[in-house]
């Protein structure tokens, strides 16, 4: 249900014999006394007893004891819209394929069992997947969901980042899940680690700096593992999320800080002192050409900007350990305090284009 309504669902119907009624009700958790959940002897009750629900009021409907994501239901719903309002049906993926996800009218629904249309996921698929009752499931049903995980993020994610990060993530989190470990602990401990990178950055020396690069791609490995615990445990919070964000960023100034530092002490030369307020003033001008973008172009500038972070993201901690490698630091220490302002720059320079295309207010229709 919590996924159901990360994927849009607003009111539930659940049907339940009189007989259980009581033991899914102590279930549903904070959804026991919501006002939108009906508990019904069988869903076709719920056409009389629900207000605004018609035979050709479209409904998701889930059959059987599913493990599934908000991503699959999105695709269910994506699925039918793009039907022409005729019922899909997904079937599971284990091997009895005992359950499925149906979505379109009530009413159609109803009628064909959900079976038109009927989309059987690809062989490779690891959910949605039914516990059928077998000892085995259970297992399977958590390793599937940690390995589709991956998949949550991969419109997201930076190249490398999809390509080799997730694929390390997913069983730390898988491991941590069978824990008392909470998804932002880790946030706070990666926190930490990052810092600590950032001291080993501000040491010259070779292999310091070296042993720095390494663990901070350790460290970025770790900081997908949070967000998929969370996902995991169905512990996802706003606050979780917003510490994320507010940590990562607090890393990556002090990464950057520390490079600086570390080159200023190798090499005794006062400019990379300057660059520290000259970078930190590029990501002042980022955050001021991303804010104006948001307040111009909504939702498209999102999609600029995911764009961008899917060709840059964290992958530039790959780049720090290449230049650590070299032993040419400096190289990425002159690259970043210049590249903040290129990238402000074309972001500002494409908003205010876009925004000079618009027709005018007193343009004729």
């Amino acid at each position: 249900m919590m996924n159901c309504e990360r994927a849009g669902i607003r009111r539930f119907v659940i049907a339940v014999s009189s007989e259980n009624e009581d033991v899914v009700s102590r279930a549903l958790g904070r959804f026991r006394s919501g006002h939108n959940v009906l508990m019904v002897e069988s869903l076709g009750d719920a056409v009389h007893r629900v207000d605004g629900v018609e035979p050709a009021t479209a409904v998701l409907a889930l059959s059987g004891n599913l493990v599934v994501t908000k991503s699959h239901l999105a695709e269910a719903i994506g699925r039918y819209e793009r039907s022409g309002g005729n019922v899909t049906k997904t079937v599971t993926t284990d091997r009895d394929h005992g359950g499925e996800i149906a979505v379109g009218p009530v009413g159609e629904i109803f009628k064909h069992g959900g079976i038109v249309n009927e989309f059987q996921p690809a062989r490779a698929a690891l959910l949605p997947f039914a516990l059928n009752g077998r000892p085995e499931d259970r297992d399977e049903a958590e390793l599937r969901l940690a390995r589709e995980l991956r998949t949550e993020t991969a419109a997201k994610d930076a190249i490398l980042a999809r390509l080799i990060d997730r694929k390390l993530s997913w069983r730390i989190s898988y491991v941590l899940a069978h824990t008392g470990i909470t998804p932002n602990q880790v946030t706070i401990a990666n926190t930490l680690l990052g810092l600590g990178c950032a001291w080993l950055f501000s040491i010259p020396g070779y292999w310091t700096r070296l042993t720095a690069a390494i663990l901070f791609l350790l460290s970025v490995t770790l900081d997908g593992v949070d967000g998929e615990l969370a996902r995991l445990k169905m512990a996802e919070t706003k606050f979780g999320a917003q510490l994320d964000i507010v940590t990562d960023n607090i890393v990556h100034v002090a990464i950057f800080i520390g490079v600086f530092l570390g080159c200023y002490r190798a090499s005794t030369s006062s400019a990379y002192l300057y660059l520290i307020p000259l970078v930190l003033g590029g990501f002042a001008m980022c955050a001021v050409g991303t804010w104006r973008a948001f307040q111009v172009h909504g939702d498209e500038a999102a999609k600029w900007l995911d764009a961008v972070d899917r060709w840059s993201g964290r992958d530039f901690a790959y780049l720090l350990v290449v230049f650590a490698l070299t032993n040419r630091l400096e190289w990425f220490a002159w690259g970043t305090a210049f590249g903040t302002y290129v990238f402000a720059a074309v972001l500002i320079w494409l908003t205010a284009r876009r925004q000079s295309e618009r027709p005018s207010s007193s343009s004729p229709a």
